[in-house]
């Protein structure tokens, strides 16, 4: 007798299996869910082998990118601000290009650089020193605005844990301005949960997003990682119910360190830690659960790099490239 007339039954059960497969555990399937992607020194974005490293992080399961550039000041009371040459506008394009012919959605977050301290502590002072950081400031983010425009970016950071500038400019303004050059989503990423809570105008802007680097205990252990992680997961939900707005978790994740879990924002001194895989992994495999909501739009963790190469045996970095953490990414996505 022909099998024939049971072929469709056959296929059927295939392609079931091959979409189930296509999302792993992952339940959210509408989820953006990727990785900030950066420029490493040892590999330009416009080496070849750069695009080596994307395809690696698609095959991860990840379905869009958040591309890192930089503006930077000299020092938190500063209001110089200016493009970083870290990565160039070369280099840039050349990143978005790739992204793009892999299918991938595209977020561009410029960030500040702030030489000894990070953009949380940008504070110029005076009323009149801070409105000159902001025009700065605004002119660099509107020239990304134009940026992310010519190249067909999917949507754009106009802040990044600038706590002190939250209360002290004029972000409507930097909004329009954002708005008249660039059609596509635009959003601010908060400091935290409490940085949600604190900045007043989400109402014109297209996501509330975060970066999330909550305390999840001293003891590093899978258990105490995982009651922190659904206390802030919680807190989030608690917090952002109020917006009527989809939720981007723009930065999550775990130092490869011992004793990271106490302070996973610490990326001083990471260079001389003590390497601990399973701290990253763990921490990574809960959040990944805990963040697969549906009122969760994207997720994205930090960080992932241009060079295919870190990760490696002492590396206690943040990327989970070529360390047990991958594997449970690669599970939980793919």
């Amino acid at each position: 007798m022909s099998d024939r007339r049971y072929f469709p039954v056959a296929l059927a059960l295939a392609l079931l299996m091959t979409g189930c497969a296509s999302h792993g555990l992952l339940q959210n399937s509408s989820m953006k869910h990727g990785f900030n992607v950066m420029q490493h020194a040892s590999m330009s974005w416009e080496d070849p082998q750069a695009r080596r490293s994307l395809r690696e992080m698609v095959s991860t399961g990840a379905n869009a990118v958040v591309l890192i550039s930089f503006l930077k000041q000299p020092r938190p009371d500063s209001v110089e601000v200016t493009r970083s040459d870290a990565v160039s506008v070369n280099e840039l394009k050349k990143a978005i290009r790739y992204a793009r012919e892999l299918g991938l959605y595209t977020v561009l977050k410029p960030q500040i650089l702030v030489q000894g301290s990070w953009a949380g502590d940008v504070d110029p002072g005076r009323p009149q020193a801070w409105h000159q950081w902001f025009e700065n400031y605004s002119r660099e983010i509107v020239a990304f605005a134009r940026f992310a425009s010519e190249q067909r970016v999917q949507a754009l950071v106009i802040g990044t844990e600038l706590v002190h500038a939250r209360d002290q400019v004029d972000w409507p303004e930097l909004i329009r301005k954002v708005r008249a050059v660039y059609s596509g989503t635009i959003t601010y990423a908060a400091h935290n949960v409490e940085g949600v809570k604190k900045f007043p105008y989400w109402n014109m802007l297209d996501t509330v997003s975060l970066t999330l680097y909550p305390s999840l205990g001293s003891s590093g252990s899978r258990d105490d990682m995982q009651l922190y992680v659904d206390q802030a997961v919680e807190n989030l939900h608690q917090a952002v119910s109020a917006y009527n707005k989809p939720l981007w978790v723009l930065e999550f994740g775990m130092p490869s360190a011992r004793g990271a879990s106490a302070r996973p924002w610490a990326w001083q001194g990471l260079r001389h830690a003590q390497v601990d895989f399973n701290v990253q992994r763990d921490a990574l495999d809960i959040w990944l659960r805990a963040l697969d909501k549906p009122w969760v739009d994207g997720a994205f963790i930090w960080v992932w790099y241009s060079d295919y190469k870190p990760g490696r045996i002492n590396d206690a970095d943040y990327t989970p490239q070529n360390k047990p953490a991958e594997r449970i990414i690669r599970r939980y996505w793919n």
